[in-house]
């Protein structure tokens, strides 16, 4: 490492920069999820995504195919939506 000092940063009343980003397919997708759980707008999170401060998934959520469907992870009873208010009594 050399012991010069980190470039300066250009004045905040410097020339501004206009930038359009457009997420597509999952990543699109995934950040209308977050945005809705997050409170925060798709297109705030889209510009966090480009920043590389958002990591979103490659694939569709849920739609990962090294990950198993639901029914093979849950081991209760295969009823259990129909009778749940039963199964809550007991």
């Amino acid at each position: 490492m050399s012991d010069q000092p980190p470039p300066e940063l250009p004045p905040e009343d410097g020339p501004s920069i206009t930038a359009h980003v457009t997420a597509t397919g999952a990543t699109a997708d995934y950040l209308r999820q977050l945005a809705a759980v997050t409170g925060q707008s798709p297109e705030a999170l889209a510009i966090q995504w480009a920043a590389g401060q958002v990591v979103g998934p490659d694939t569709a959520l849920g739609g990962d195919p090294s990950v198993p469907d639901w029914p093979a992870l849950f081991e209760g009873p295969p009823d259990l939506s129909e009778h749940s208010h039963a199964y809550l009594r007991r």
